[in-house]
Parts: C-alpha cells; structure tokens; sequence
C-alpha cells in the first residue's frame, strides 16, 4: 500500500475494534497521542474528540494509508458533515508526525457557566 497519509485513529478503527478491518494494509507506526490536549466523548457506545474542550492528549494509533483508504474512511465517518477530517500533531515512538484525525464538534456556543440565563438568548431574569 502506497502510505500517502497520515491517519491518527482513537475508537473504532484502532486495532481490536470494529472498523479496524479497513486499515487492512495499511502501515502502522504504532501508539502515541496528539500533542495538543482535547476531550473525547461517548454517544451510544462510539467515542469522538472534540477541540472545543483542551483536557488531554488523545490516545491512538498511527497509520499510513493511500488515497482510496483514506476515501473509505472520508465515507466511514461522514466527513465533512458528521465528523470533519483536520491535520494535527502527534507523537508515537519518540517522534512527531502530522495527521489527519477526525472531530465532532458541537454546533453551537458553549455556555460557560451552565446557565442559559446569563447568555443574550437566555435573556435576564
């Protein structure tokens, strides 16, 4: 497989899981985190990574993948319109790479204190 892309995997494509049989070929350079911190959720079982949220390194995987995997991929997980595909910064085995990882951030404001009240839409009290 010819390894155009970098493609940093956390929930369902990483080894043992259930879509990890459409990284078959792909070259893995193994265990590491992003460099930068962000949160990971659940909904109904399947986790996603939001950057709205900078708590922790992401833990994942690395692959090298071609063009039609990385399309196969694209289609997995609805990129653009479900999860959006963005370059980010990771390291595995000591040195850092550049690869795509995919996000789900909410649509919308967050509401720092919890209170929709104090926010323009919430109006005053």
């Amino acid at each position: 497989m010819d390894s155009k892309h970098l493609v940093f995997v956390y929930g369902t494509l990483r080894s043992g899981h259930s879509n990890h049989h459409l990284l078959k070929g792909a070259n893995s350079y193994g265990v590491g985190n992003t460099v930068e911190n962000y949160s990971m959720y659940l909904i109904s079982g399947y986790p996603y990574v939001t950057s709205f949220e900078p708590r922790y390194p992401i833990i994942g995987e690395l692959y090298g993948v071609d063009d039609a995997t990385l399309s196969v991929l694209d289609k997995m997980e609805g990129h653009p319109r479900h999860y959006e595909r963005r370059e980010i910064s990771v390291i595995v085995g000591g040195n850092q790479y550049t690869a795509w990882m995919y996000f789900k951030d909410p649509p919308g404001v967050l509401v720092p204190n919890g209170d929709f009240s104090t926010t323009a839409y919430g109006g005053s009290r």
